[in-house]
């Protein structure tokens, strides 16, 4: 390192000349995963409270969340800041068609400047490792992880050139593992690590990489929305050793899980707190190279998993998920 890149350092570290930077409708933002939850929520507010242009990129027009982001398009008049895209992350095809739809809209005005990229999208399958099919484990890393580099991959240039900035939205999951998470949190612990390196590659660019982790908001998104049908179809794939073992324990904890099943209407995440973190993250002259939102519960824990050896770990960690377990569901079953 040069005297003066450790300089560099050293002035981001102390915070040397960090300010906020005015964003307006010359300012344009790609989101992804916007058909609801953070997404969404992230759409709105930069459109209403940021007064930036929003191409939020959705897996369906027809969800209801699209819709509602399409309806703000048609509500300034002669003037658009909010663009809605389908994007579907497992197809190439549906990626370079957006990067052709965002280079037309960045073509409209030269006073355009494509501000930031913002991988949002996600999903999310739970279930013991075993319990789970090759094709639900392909879908989460391929879509959490590979769609999210190739999507970063075609815009690259065109951030580069803008000086744009990436946001990766990780996950918990990406700093503690937790059972059946585990695909899930393997694809979002390889986003947090990739996106540490990428942040290194692009520092002598002038760009700048975040890795985003908001708190618990699976309750408010539809990223766990078709757990029974992934959940009937691992019980159809058992084997009739894995019926006679897991049958009782599965039932308890799919059971459990079906307050997330279902699709929920988009809602918009009203957490100061969280949306402060978020605007630094995309307004800051000098971002932070993490922002974690979470509850205190979370932060508790967190700090117990630092500091705890791995037995205790494991033990907290199921006290932490609070989830039915085999042990649990059998010892019931004894008792009855």
């Amino acid at each position: 390192m040069s005297g003066s890149q450790f300089l560099r350092a050293l002035g981001r570290t102390l915070g040397w000349g960090r300010k906020q930077l005015k964003v307006d409708s010359r300012h344009v933002v790609l989101i992804t995963g916007c058909d609801s939850g953070l997404g969404h929520s992230m759409a709105v507010y930069c459109h209403e409270s940021l007064h930036m242009t929003v191409v939020s990129c959705c897996h369906n027009l027809k969800s209801d969340g699209a819709r509602l982001l399409q309806a703000l398009s048609a509500s300034h008049g002669g003037l658009t800041r909010m663009y809605t895209l389908e994007l579907d992350l497992l197809q190439p095809d549906s990626i370079r068609h957006v990067h052709e739809q965002l280079r037309d809209i960045l073509a409209k005005d030269r006073s355009y400047r494509l501000t930031a990229l913002i991988n949002n999208a996600g999903v999310m399958c739970f279930g013991e490792f075993e319990w789970q099919l090759p094709e639900q484990i392909e879908a989460q890393i391929n879509c959490n992880l590979l769609g999210t580099m190739r999507l970063t991959r075609e815009l690259l240039p065109l951030l580069r050139q803008q000086q744009g900035r990436i946001i990766n939205v990780t996950s918990h999951c990406g700093l503690q593992a937790l059972p059946a998470l585990g695909p899930y949190a393997a694809s979002k612990a390889a986003l947090r690590f990739w996106t540490d390196a990428l942040r290194v590659e692009l520092q002598q660019y002038g760009l700048e990489v975040v890795n985003f982790i908001p708190g618990s908001f699976v309750l408010d998104s539809n990223i766990a929305a078709r757990q029974q049908q992934h959940a009937q179809k691992m019980s159809e794939a058992f084997s009739q050793e894995q019926h006679a073992l897991y049958d009782t324990y599965f039932e308890a904890f799919n059971g459990y899980l079906k307050v997330l099943s279902g699709f929920k209407p988009p809602n918009r995440l009203r957490n100061d707190s969280l949306l402060a973190k978020f605007k630094d993250a995309l307004t800051s002259s000098q971002p932070l190279a993490l922002y974690i939102e979470e509850p205190r519960r979370y932060r508790f824990y967190r700090w117990l998993f630092s500091i705890c050896p791995t037995p205790l770990v494991d033990w907290l960690t199921l006290r932490f998920c609070a989830m039915p377990t085999y042990e649990s569901t059998h010892n019931r079953q004894k008792k009855i």
